[in-house]
């Protein structure tokens, strides 16, 4: 029996393809609960991982004061991850989670995460190179709709 190369090359385009229509749809449903949050003050995302690890993000929202408003995290091998709340930081000084001191309910890995989203707040503005370790981006500051 002889195999056909364009039915496979066939199907590994359809794959691709299905696979750039999940990742899409994954990213807008981030985009959209980040629209949502981002709205209660100053935001930060920050990720720890890599490309075999799996990445893990973290979100931080934080008020004038620097109170964590809004504490989420999205892990996950699959495009099924989503943004879930992480309640046990919300309420925290964001300065709490720099203290390496401190021991918190949550995976190392996600701990790193949130921690390089809180660095970024004591970051000064302007300071683009102090958010690049290494040509890795580890974490991204975003200013609300009412922190313009």
């Amino acid at each position: 029996m002889t195999l056909n190369y364009s039915i496979v090359i066939f199907a590994l385009a359809f794959g691709l393809a299905f696979q750039l229509l999940l990742t899409g749809w994954q990213t807008k449903r981030f985009f959209t609960r980040l629209k949502e949050i981002r709205k209660s003050g100053l935001t930060s995302i920050g990720l720890e991982g890599g490309m075999w690890t799996g990445k893990t993000y973290a979100v931080l929202v934080i008020d004038d004061d620097k109170k964590i408003l809004h504490a989420e995290k999205m892990t996950g091998m699959t495009i099924f991850a989503k943004l879930k709340s992480v309640p046990v930081l919300e309420g925290l000084h964001s300065d709490d989670l720099l203290d390496e001191t401190r021991t918190f309910p949550l995976k190392k890995k996600l701990m790193k995460a949130f921690r390089n989203a809180a660095r970024e707040f004591n970051k000064e503005d302007g300071d683009a190179s102090s958010t690049i370790e290494k040509h890795k981006i580890k974490s991204v500051t975003m200013k609300g709709e009412n922190n313009s």
